[in-house]
């Protein structure tokens, strides 16, 4: 197994490391919070294409309560 990078971020993977991401890559499921962020990824793309502008409003976080 090695794993080589650079400063500008390219990494390679070889060995055993390769062959299970590779087997990920093809065959992995993602999570559904992975296909709700891509839905609205997808969504913003759009208005993106449509108006040129994309809005995003954030939300505080939240936090569980003290005990």
């Amino acid at each position: 197994m090695a794993i080589h990078s650079t400063f500008l971020g390219s990494v390679k993977v070889s060995g055993d490391e390769a062959k299970s991401f590779a087997r990920k890559v093809t065959h992995g499921r993602g999570t559904k919070a992975a296909s709700v962020a891509a839905a609205n990824g997808n969504v913003l793309v759009a208005a993106f294409a449509k108006k040129g502008v994309v809005a995003i409003k954030l939300k505080p976080a939240k936090t569980a309560p003290k005990k």
